[in-house]
């Protein structure tokens, strides 16, 4: 289901954007700019490159993939595998209880998307008209092209080379999350839950390019490609602005919100939200570093904001455990 729009996607988010191909108005000759941060630390800028910046991709899917498997890192991918695991044995328990939910809250429970624009009779943009969609435009590629044009506008209009980095940084990772999802997807083979034909999907992994294309929701659930790209937007512009505090607890709650959507409307299962986490806030964490030239904190690192994990309850039940260090 998310394929061609993330292919046309990437292809407006080219189309779309010639200011940022013209000759930089009020160019200067250092390589690169720092700015200080509240607390003493600063982050330095080299001049924003677009291309460059895109072209990178490779190279930091790369980076993501070592960085997963670094020996720091092995306790939580036992985290993720363990949360997907008992999200599994839960599934069609919690598809059915947000499809309640749903119906209680009056949220639609279908893909009411409306098209806004047409070119050639093809069209160019579907949003949201009712709640149930806006919930799941959230995800939508559209959000990360929208942050995009504001950040490139902004470092544009006040020669600001950090808001210009941020909207090369969510165009990359906006093609990076993509690609790597696109790859898992044809790996794992699940059924969505509104075309699955058994409970908790049924799972037909390596179908094939060409079955995958003819036959999307029959092998596209795992993982949710709309919760990575909506982590990676989140991570990269946090990681670019930390004094901002608003902008994880804000971007955290618009993602509970998609995560809900996405199984009242059929698209996902529980259990695929792990790891499209994971590869959203790797690849954000990744894409961020790379675009700045330095980054020097002042004092101890604190620790991470973001925990995730899986829980059991005195009473033996079981579940996953997502909290924000505020």
């Amino acid at each position: 289901m998310e394929t061609l729009p993330r292919i046309k996607n990437t292809i407006l988010l080219l189309l779309l954007s010639p200011v940022l191909f013209a000759p930089a108005l009020r160019a200067q000759e250092e390589s690169s700019r720092t700015y200080t941060l509240k607390d003493g630390s600063t982050m330095s800028y080299a001049r924003p490159g677009l291309l460059r910046s895109v072209g990178s991709t490779p190279a930091d899917i790369g980076t993501f993939l070592k960085d997963s498997f670094k020996k720091e890192n092995l306790p939580w991918l036992a985290a993720i595998g363990a949360s997907t695991v008992i999200l599994i044995h839960y599934d069609q328990k919690l598809y059915g209880g947000a499809r309640r939910t749903g119906r209680k809250l009056n949220i639609s429970s279908k893909d009411n998307t409306k098209t806004y624009l047409k070119l050639g009779g093809v069209s160019l943009f579907r949003g949201p008209s009712d709640l149930g969609s806006a919930l799941y435009f959230l995800g939508d590629g559209w959000i990360n092209i929208g942050l995009f044009g504001y950040f490139k506008t902004a470092g544009w209009l006040h020669d600001d080379w950090r808001a210009s980095q941020t909207g090369n940084q969510l165009a990359e990772g906006l093609i990076a999350t993509g690609l790597v999802t696109e790859a898992m997807k044809n790996i794992t083979g699940r059924e969505t839950p509104s075309s699955s034909t058994g409970n908790g999907g049924v799972w037909r992994m390596f179908p094939g390019f060409k079955e995958y294309l003819s036959h999307r929701t029959r092998y596209d659930a795992m993982p949710s490609g709309h919760l990575a790209t909506g982590v990676m937007t989140v991570t990269v512009i946090a990681e670019n602005y930390p004094d901002n505090k608003y902008i994880k607890p804000i971007g955290y709650t618009l993602l509970g919100g998609l995560c809900f959507q996405m199984m009242n409307n059929g698209v996902h299962w529980a259990s695929d939200y792990p790891l499209g986490i994971a590869v959203g806030y790797g690849l954000g964490k990744v894409i961020a570093a790379s675009g700045r030239t330095s980054a020097k904190r002042a004092g101890p690192a604190a620790a991470p904001a973001l925990s995730f994990a899986p829980y059991l309850a005195p009473g033996g039940a079981t579940g996953v455990s997502l909290a924000y260090r505020f």
